[in-house]
């Protein structure tokens, strides 16, 4: 029996078409991946399904049921929930009351807080995670957000679940809980629509692939028929170059020198997030930051960046001088600029378009006698569209009607465009595909030729592998190790990344 029939679905927005003539069904019970390059129409088809987009051409049956939606609740009212790749959660209230949102559990005329808390519980002890229910959100870093998202979809107990890339923000320990979870849905009956751009989590859980492409149904295929090189190669319509970095970086002299770097964490059980972090930056290299959920490694790239909440102790030097920026526009004019883990709450100007998001670091380079010179601002814009491969309808296009991995290109077109000294990329390719993955690798790559000097987290072990000169691994706030590029391997970051310091 078929969960979900597609048939001729084509979503318009202006000046793109998003989605075109698409058909394709979903069997009632299976793990079906939907794989496709960003802007390929995949989130748009699932904001479909699950209401969120009522404005399109084209019917849907789900359960041999013709379908329409006026909102989400008429989604949820026949068992379909989204967990969404774009946070959509609260910030002011607390964990507990995002998961209730909207339906909150009474005990007569009042709110059952009690029995809300209890479940919000239940849900991440299911999930094996330390989030406590009464904390608010805005507390959260964006991994333990996305968690905060996977409880609310599995509070709603439906037999339709989609999942918009729910592992790009967790640690692999983290996404190893997530798929016991998956298994135990699977095993209950519950169909998943599951959307990721990392194949091996595709070809490990998948029953079924859909392939889309520029908007279009390329193709459906049986997992055991298929391979991740056939699948890749169906999304982007061209073969991906095999990508060799490293040769021809030259590091050479030290750009930043970081000292005994301790960041407090007060009413923590721990007391601080950093503890006596040491280690130097050339020129020309990069150098990545491995660790799990809570190591650190946000907080240390905020400290460089002037961005953290407690002013941290230690030392920082940058070209030799001592440095301590209380702001982040401090450090931008000293020569630093940093891409943040959170596109959506620290990086978007959500009501700009793509151009005044690309250009507001640089502004200034447009203005004469106190006057922005359109066309100035316009070409500058367009030289890093050119440059990144950022897809848009045009640069006066809304930020917000790109995909997450366009957006997060024209971010890092914002910082490159600062021409910085040091660039600090907090998990930069998080819900980007594995087309612009290359594209991005490839850039970062020739920034380093080009004697920019590049710090990289990433939560994708092989990501930093293939990016880094060196590696530092961080476990609770410490230092636990630093890898030269021919010991690099996984299970030797995994053994210090779960290994505290003597």
């Amino acid at each position: 029996m078929l969960a979900i029939d597609f048939q001729h679905v084509t979503k318009r927005f202006p000046g793109v078409v998003a989605l075109n003539d698409v058909s394709f069904n979903v069997r009632k019970g299976e793990f079906h991946s939907i794989c496709g390059e960003n802007g390929a129409g995949k989130s748009t088809l699932m904001k479909i399904l699950s209401g969120v987009l009522t404005d399109y051409e084209g019917d849907f049956f789900v359960n041999g049921t013709k379908t329409g939606f006026t909102g989400t609740r008429d989604a949820e009212s026949v068992g379909i929930s989204i967990i969404h790749q774009e946070l959509n959660l609260v910030e002011e209230l607390s964990v507990a009351a995002n998961i209730f949102l909207g339906r909150e559990l009474r005990h007569s005329f009042f709110l059952n807080e009690a029995a809300m808390f209890a479940e919000s519980q239940t849900l991440f002890d299911q999930l094996e995670c330390e989030i406590h229910p009464r904390q608010n959100v805005s507390e959260l870093r964006v991994g333990d957000q996305q968690l905060v998202e996977i409880a609310k979809a599995l509070s709603l107990k439906s037999d339709i679940l989609i999942m918009d890339e729910p592992t790009s923000a967790l640690t692999e320990t983290e996404v190893e809980r997530l798929f016991r979870v998956i298994e135990m849905l699977r095993n209950e009956g519950v169909t998943i629509l599951y959307i990721s751009h990392k194949m091996e989590e595709v070809f490990r859980l998948s029953d079924r692939i859909t392939i889309l492409r520029d908007g279009q149904h390329v193709k459906t295929l049986n997992r055991e028929e298929t391979t991740p090189q056939e699948v890749t190669h169906l999304m982007v319509g061209r073969e991906i170059e095999l990508i060799r970095l490293g040769k021809g970086r030259q590091a050479t002299e030290p750009v930043l020198e970081v000292s005994n770097l301790s960041l407090l964490w007060p009413g923590h059980a721990r007391g601080w997030k950093l503890k006596d972090v040491s280690f130097t930056l050339r020129k020309g290299e990069v150098v990545g930051i491995a660790g799990l959920m809570g190591a650190g490694r946000t907080e240390l790239l905020e400290c460089i960046f002037g961005a953290s909440e407690d002013l941290p102790e230690g030392r920082i030097l940058l070209n030799g001088e001592v440095v301590n920026f209380r702001h982040p526009s401090e450090a931008k004019e000293a020569g630093i600029a940093m891409v943040t883990e959170d596109r959506k709450r620290l990086g978007l100007f959500q009501q700009m378009s793509v151009r005044e998001n690309i250009t507001i670091c640089t502004l200034p380079d447009s203005v004469s006698t106190g006057i922005v010179h359109s066309r100035t601002e316009a070409a500058a814009a367009k030289k890093s569209i050119d440059e990144l491969g950022v897809k848009t309808a045009t640069a006066e296009t809304a930020i917000t009607s790109l995909s997450g991995g366009n957006q997060q290109k024209c971010i890092i077109a914002r910082w490159l465009r600062t021409q910085p000294e040091v660039l600090l990329l907090d998990d930069p390719t998080r819900g980007v595909d594995v087309g612009a993955k290359a594209e991005l690798y490839q850039v970062i790559d020739n920034l380093c030729k080009d004697g920019l000097a590049i710090i990289v987290t990433s939560s994708e072990l092989p990501e930093l592998i293939t990016l880094c000169d060196r590696i530092l691994v961080l476990c609770e706030g410490h230092l636990t190790g630093e890898l030269a590029k021919k010991d690099f391997s996984e299970e030797r970051i995994m053994e210090l990344a779960t290994k505290l310091a003597d």
